[in-house]
């Protein structure tokens, strides 16, 4: 008879790995096309190979990661449809989760929004994101999960994270591109985080969707420059 504090064991144990996987992939540690070792994922954690097997199976079934036909555990290389995709997906529900937001939010989570929209601007990440790549990601991830971890819809909350992680690693490409830098979108950034936190002091719903959505959509252009890439679909 299966030991049921066994099964729960290795059941905890495998969404260890799959939560430090996620953080990876949200960090940019692991760019598209990068192989991932169910030994090494196994040796790491001290562990058999059946939780590592589950854990990999739950990101490909998230679609953040894919087995080829040969059996290789990779990171999905987007297409450039993938990714218009999941940037119009995170405009609808990150702009509407805003919107959620700021109807519930409290005074205390009015002023954490304030401290983490200070933690993002340009100038304290040295001006260039590029610069500091983990700092500006870490940032960008800790204000998008806040505001959609208490939005108050646990199935926005649920697509937030899976969108964010299958689009971590393209972020994290176009960050390491050798680009000159867009000071202009810089100041952008820096403004409109500012003015998302006093909006959202002001409960306006309407007005929080709109700058969010504005925020996301200004983001995918600073990307798609930095790849080469125009919103009309062709290459620069």
């Amino acid at each position: 008879m299966r030991d049921p504090d066994a099964g729960k064991a290795a059941h905890t144990l495998s969404g260890q790995i799959a939560d430090a996987l996620r953080q990876r992939l949200l960090m940019g540690e692991l760019l598209p096309g990068a192989k991932v070792s169910l030994r090494s994922l196994a040796a790491s954690f001290g562990t058999s190979m059946q939780p590592a097997r589950d854990a990999v199976s739950s990101l490909v079934a998230e679609e953040a990661l894919e087995i080829t036909p040969t059996r290789v555990i990779q990171v999905p290389e987007l297409s450039r449809q993938n990714c218009d995709d999941i940037f119009r997906m995170r405009v609808l529900i990150e702009g509407d989760a805003a919107a959620l937001f700021v109807r519930r939010a409290s005074e205390q989570e009015f002023a954490k929004l304030q401290a983490l929209s200070e933690a993002v601007r340009p100038e304290r990440l040295g001006m260039a994101f590029t610069d500091h790549m983990r700092a500006h990601i870490q940032g960008f991830n800790d204000w998008s999960f806040f505001v959609g971890d208490r939005c108050g819809s646990p199935l926005m909350r649920a697509l937030i994270h899976r969108l964010r992680v299958r689009m971590a690693p393209v972020v994290a490409l176009a960050l390491c591109r050798d680009a000159d830098e867009d000071y202009s979108f810089l100041e952008f950034s820096t403004h409109i985080m500012m003015e998302m936190a006093w909006v959202a002091r002001s409960r306006d719903g309407e007005r929080m969707r709109d700058l969010r959505r504005s925020d996301i959509l200004t983001y995918q252009r600073y990307l798609y420059r930095r790849l080469g890439w125009t919103l009309d679909g062709r290459s620069s």
